[in-house]
């Protein structure tokens, strides 16, 4: 074999698509200042961390929903919970420290209100009169309150047990109302009452004003959250305090996702340098991708600023797949041009670059374009943030391939020649020992994944969805703490609603002479109304017979045993039940202890969960997490038609709905969106397998591999007991997108040795010697990417990560395996040379 040559005696002709490499330092020139361009939009790119990114937008739950947020206020507030050191919160050294939690949270900008034990009505700390409420309740910090009876009564409160102490009475909590945005809700109003032909310029003002009204509103919770955790610390010695809530879930889930960005970025940064110099030890095949991969980066994300786009959680890995695929193409034209300076000595160093990026440029375009269609079916879910992930990913491979075809040949043609890396021509037996196995044994070969296909199908029927907040978590976080406490002590920790309808409140009563009269004797003799008459007109609605339908609901909500905390105005009454020996009270003597209420109290006790004006009455509920899993959407279906056949409301009187189901709902959707898409996804790659290689026997063979891979790795989750969650029912849509990338060039350098050798078993040989190579450096290369999450505080991050990357080396696998097997069984082998194998030039 001659060395190679920067002189050739052959006349080399530069195809038209690429003549603009003949001015490699203008190119150059033009790429840094678009980069330079693109790297000032950078600081745009930003994250949601609204809890809007864990529903679907436009689903008519959401509507529901956000219907009774508007009427009742929403799951906008944050528990911080204190267990004292001695264990006994109802002291008075342990309530001044609680006083001044409670002062100091108050003063924290954006908390609304604190509701506290320190404002729980008591009412046997000592035992009080009722006509003596007129004058308020008493509470702990009462002079009269015997606290040792107050912690009793506290503790066995069928109100505020496990609300506001918990069941031993070891532990208080807090619960922090979040102020709400005025400008935020406001810009929403505009944007959803904006008419489908309003002026551009003004709808445009209009959007622009929303995602502003959206960041500050980001902004400013993520500040909020960072001093109520300032304040919480700050108390730190007095005892145990931990935090939880909706907010600080959706907050945290993008500070460990941005953490892990940075973090982790690095590191797979290093793991790249390594991997790439272990496998081609030559300084200038590290950097070159690097390079490429980086501006990449820089493109996309700088482009999605300008747009105004934001990454949500289930974008987060918007960069790092961006720059594994990147790394990917730029290792086919590595591997390509190290094999054309081994095999064709008559070409130059100029030449080498030239023919490798013509005869890459069909592979690699093809191979974009499967990715995009892949990522394309995301666009379809119907879920905005895993819309715009599909969206990014579409954008983001388009620019990486034009930079890979840019960038990366325009410096390598100002790089001198240089010397062959030291491994240059040595074979790689893994890849050979798959290769001997596919051409002589491909039966058996065939018949495993066979047997594999079917238990993956048996894998995939016991796929769940029972995602549960607090395991999104760590165990040595925070947030992870927090919430199994909450949900352990204090009766749950994802909310959910149950909203029952009744005739609207009308001047004239809510309720008839019949509900009087059994309370004539009653009303004659404790004259309960004085002046407060007038304070609460709307106590009027309220009756006994809506109360005993409301009763029923709220008995079989807290009989369920995935329930914990249920509050209602059903837990409330029983508090009067002290003074009448346990017998329900009457209309009247609802009216009258309704009155009695204090304005600050009524807005923490009676407004959550009536509301007069709009007929409407609310359960509010929270999910044991940490308890068995159940179906959530049967779970909402039983509470309905438990209220409609046991309780006599019509269907339309009855609304579940809350972050349960929101967020269930969305995961259903996004699964369902998954599956729907499924064929399409195969349909598009289908066809680019038909046009490009231009044959239908192979494009039917190039579907099986990565959608075998896919199968295998949802089967395996569904075996242990992983359940899919808003990152992990991607994998999927990335494996047959990435996956496919290594099918394409495969099928592509078969047809090439099977046109020239007309043997399937040589041209598989040949196959894994060459290209075979490139899938192995770039499947170990993404493999290596996502592994790193591995080591993420984000449990959905973790998941992500590994099964993503066990789904890539099953991908690898497959094509170096199952596919040549497939090959070699439906092509006709020759048999005269049984043995031949490219010994001789083993091209890299």
């Amino acid at each position: 074999m001659r060395s190679s040559t920067d002189n050739s005696n052959q006349k080399f002709v530069i195809p038209i698509g690429l003549r603009y490499l003949q001015y490699p330092i203008t190119v150059l020139i033009l790429c840094l200042v678009v980069i330079a361009a693109a790297a000032t939009q950078i600081s745009n790119f930003r994250f949601d961390a609204s809890a809007d990114t864990l529903v679907v937008e436009g689903d008519p739950d959401l509507v529901e929903y956000e219907g009774i947020v508007e009427t009742f206020g929403g799951e906008e507030f944050i528990f911080m919970t204190f267990a004292p050191q001695d264990g006994q919160p109802v002291t008075r050294a342990n309530l001044q420290t609680l006083q001044d939690i409670v002062a100091d949270l108050s003063n924290v900008s954006g908390v609304r209100s604190v509701f506290s034990v320190l404002d729980a009505p008591l009412l046997k700390s000592p035992p009080v009169e009722l006509t003596s409420l007129l004058d308020g309740f008493p509470t702990l910090q009462s002079p009269a309150t015997d606290l040792e009876l107050a912690a009793d009564e506290l503790t066995n409160s069928p109100f505020f047990k496990n609300l506001l102490i918990t069941e031993g009475g070891r532990a208080t909590a807090i619960k922090i109302d979040l102020a709400a945005d005025d400008r935020l809700f406001q810009a929403q109003t505009a944007a959803d009452t904006l008419e489908n032909g309003a002026d551009p310029q003004r709808r445009q003002r209009v959007e622009n004003d929303l995602i502003a009204a959206k960041e500050a509103n980001k902004q400013r919770r993520e500040e909020l959250v960072m001093r109520l955790r300032e304040v919480r610390d700050s108390y730190s010695t007095k005892g145990t305090l931990y935090m939880g809530g909706v907010p600080m879930i959706a907050s945290d889930m993008v500070r460990y996702v941005k953490s892990d960005l940075s973090v982790f970025g690095g590191v797979v940064l290093i793991l790249m340098i390594v991997a790439l110099g272990l496998f081609f030890q030559r300084p200038r095949w590290v950097i070159l991708p690097i390079i490429t991969a980086s501006a990449t980066v820089v493109l996309a994300v700088g482009l999605l600023g300008a747009m105004g786009w934001q990454a949500t959680v289930i974008s987060s890995n918007f960069v790092s797949l961006l720059g594994i695929t990147t790394i990917s193409l730029t290792i086919h034209l590595i591997v390509h041009y190290r094999e054309l300076r081994l095999t064709r000595d008559e070409l130059n160093r100029v030449e080498i670059i030239y023919e490798t990026m013509k005869a890459k440029f069909a592979p690699c375009f093809y191979t974009a374009i499967t990715t995009i269609a892949a990522f394309g079916s995301l666009t379809v879910s119907g879920i905005l943030p895993v819309e715009y992930f599909g969206w990014m990913m579409c954008i983001g491979i388009v620019i990486s391939f034009l930079t890979t075809y840019t960038l990366f040949p325009c410096i390598l043609l100002l790089l001198p020649k240089g010397p062959p890396a030291p491994n240059l021509g040595k074979t790689n037996n893994f890849i050979r020992g798959l290769g001997e196995i596919s051409r002589w044994r491909p039966g058996i070969l065939v018949s495993s994944c066979a047997v594999l296909a079917l238990a993956a199908l048996l894998g995939i029927q016991q796929v769940s969805l029972d995602n549960r907040f607090a395991e999104y978590f760590d165990e040595d976080t925070d947030i992870f703490q927090g919430m199994r406490f909450i949900d352990q002590n204090l009766g749950g920790t994802i909310p959910f609603d149950v909203v029952l309808q009744f005739p609207p409140y009308e001047d004239d009563a809510g309720f008839g002479e019949d509900d009087f009269a059994q309370d004539d004797d009653f009303f004659e003799e404790d004259d309960l109304f004085g002046e407060a008459q007038d304070t609460y007109p709307e106590r009027y609605w309220y009756s006994r017979a809506m109360l005993d339908r409301l009763e029923k609901v709220h008995q079989f909500v807290d009989a369920q045993p995935q329930v914990g905390k249920v509050l209602g105005l059903t837990a409330l009454e029983e508090f009067a039940l002290e003074f009448t020996d346990g017998e329900k009270l009457g209309s009247l003597e609802i009216v009258a202890i309704l009155g009695a209420v204090p304005e600050d109290l009524h807005r923490q006790i009676i407004e959550p969960y009536a509301n007069p004006g709009t007929g409407e009455l609310r359960i509010s509920a929270r999910i044991i997490e940490s308890g068995p899993f159940f179906d959530r959407e049967a779970f909402r279906q039983q509470i309905i038609d438990f209220a409609v056949n046991e309780a006599g409301f019509q269907p339309d009187e009855v609304t579940v709905t809350g972050m349960m189901v929101l967020f269930n709902g969305m995961l259903s959707k996004l699964l369902d969106s998954q599956i729907n898409t499924l064929a399409y996804i195969l349909l598009v790659v289908f066809i680019m397998f038909l046009v490009l290689l231009r044959s239908l026997h192979h494009a039917l063979l190039g579907m099986i591999p990565n959608t075998l891979a896919s199968a295998t790795v949802i089967g395996a989750m569904g075996f242990t007991g992983v359940p899919l969650d808003m990152m992990t029912t991607t994998i999927a849509a990335i494996c047959i997108g990435i996956g496919v990338d290594d099918t394409i060039h495969y099928l592509h350098r078969f047809k090439e040795e099977y046109d020239k050798h007309s043997d399937a078993r040589i041209a598989v040989s040949f196959c894994h010697e060459s290209i075979g190579r490139a899938l192995y450096y770039t499947s170990l290369t993404v493999v290596i990417g996502f592994s790193v999450l591995a080591f993420s505080n984000f449990v959905p991050t973790v998941m992500f990560g590994v099964w993503t990357a066990v789904a890539m080396l099953l991908a690898l696998l497959a094509n170096l395996t199952l596919l040549p097997a497939m090959l070699v069984l439906t092509h006709r082998s020759s048999d005269n040379n049984p043995t031949i194998r490219p010994d001789v030039v083993q091209p890299e």
